[in-house]
């Protein structure tokens, strides 16, 4: 298919695809787990000056990770639905180069 030297192979792209998704899926099952764990702790540093500190830091950073991880959890499964789509347009789009084609055969005898 395509120019020589040039291969596309639409299912193994699908598969790629499918492989990001499933990529996704299993970090965001990981985080999930992880921010379970994390609250299993609760405020281990404690409630005097300095406790309240670093906990007004800890989460303060935590906020901007959680923020960060999930929204690039998001772009995942996103981008794994984006290589499908590129996958099946291009299945559809060599398809209907061979029906074309065929019918200028017939046409041409």
């Amino acid at each position: 298919m395509g120019m020589p030297g040039y291969e596309v192979d639409p299912e193994g792209i699908r598969r790629s695809g499918i492989g990001i998704g499933s990529s996704a899926q299993q970090l965001k099952a990981d985080w999930e787990a992880f921010q379970g764990e994390l609250a299993g702790f609760g405020e281990p540093w404690g409630t005097d000056d300095i406790g309240s500190l670093i906990g007004g830091v800890y989460q303060a950073i935590y906020e901007v990770a959680v923020e960060c991880y999930n929204e690039n959890l998001d772009s995942m499964s996103e981008d794994a639905e984006a290589v499908q789509a590129v996958a099946a347009n291009h299945f559809a789009a060599e398809q209907h180069n061979v029906t074309e084609i065929n019918r200028v055969r017939d046409v041409l005898g």
